[in-house]
């Protein structure tokens, strides 16, 4: 039997270098279909190791530490299973955003095991996002895990769609059929004991400004334009969704690294 490395990327939910978070939030459905896909591997007779981390201090040091634990086992294919943004879609249209694979090339078990990915999501009625054979040299866990990896973008926080089919199909389904494109048999749910946790909705939080003046931009890039005046030191808001570190308030975004949570 083979071994695999699968992990949800990110630090958890409302942690510094967290994931997207609107409609969905990534660094809780990321780990909830990363512990799906481990479950049907282990189910399958295979080992799989959860090198999802929950504690680095920034991007680069979550990256470092997820290609440290992959890189301490001998494995067959290293997988990271992340959620998609930056459609800004919350009136239906009947299109979800879809899915899509990253990898720095398709050959050997990366090609096979994408493949049947592929179409086992398709099977389930996803949709893929473009070709889903997306490639790049440019993201570090691709070009520093020993092993082959790919890196599964299941689908969009920020797509009313997306979200809606994915809710409607379920984690563990699509966990379901992403270890079985992985291995390239089908799994028997019958041996399956183990089940994830159930899956959960980004909750509304207080933060507390602690920058002498903190401004809010219309996107969360330091090069969007601001919205609004800055807020002033101890000034407390309400953070209604995460993306990429920074917080969405009633006025705009904010940098969370500038602020403590109440």
């Amino acid at each position: 039997m083979a071994k695999y490395n699968v992990h949800g990327g990110h630090n958890p939910a409302n942690k510094i270098a967290c994931g997207a978070a609107d409609l969905l939030d990534e660094s809780i459905e990321d780990r909830l279909v990363c512990k799906s896909v481990i479950k049907y591997l282990k189910a399958a007779g295979h080992t799989a190791y959860n090198c999802t981390v929950n504690n680095g201090t920034g991007q680069r040091d979550v990256l470092q530490k997820i290609c440290a634990k992959c890189n301490a086992h001998n494995v067959t294919l290293d997988v990271s299973i992340h959620f998609n943004s930056g459609r800004n879609k919350h009136k239906s249209n009947g299109k979800p955003g879809g899915f899509e694979i990253w990898a720095t090339n398709y050959t050997g078990i990366k090609k096979e095991a994408s493949k049947r990915i592929i179409a086992n999501l398709k099977k389930l009625g996803m949709n893929t996002h473009g070709d889903p054979y997306k490639t790049t040299s440019n993201l570090y866990y691709l070009n520093h895990t020993n092993a082959k990896a790919i890196l599964i973008e299941v689908e969009f926080v920020d797509d009313v769609d997306s979200k809606n089919i994915y809710k409607k199909i379920g984690y563990d389904k699509i966990g379901k059929a992403i270890a079985e494109g992985i291995i390239g048999k089908s799994i028997d749910s019958k041996k399956v004991t183990v089940k994830p946790k159930a899956s959960s909705k980004f909750k509304s939080y207080k933060v507390k400004v602690t920058a002498s003046a903190l401004n809010v931009r219309k996107s969360p890039s330091t090069t969007a334009a601001i919205a609004r005046d800055a807020y002033k030191k101890g000034t407390t808001v309400t953070i209604k969704a995460v993306k990429n570190c920074w917080g969405k308030t009633k006025d705009g975004w904010i940098k969370l690294s500038y602020t403590k949570k109440c």
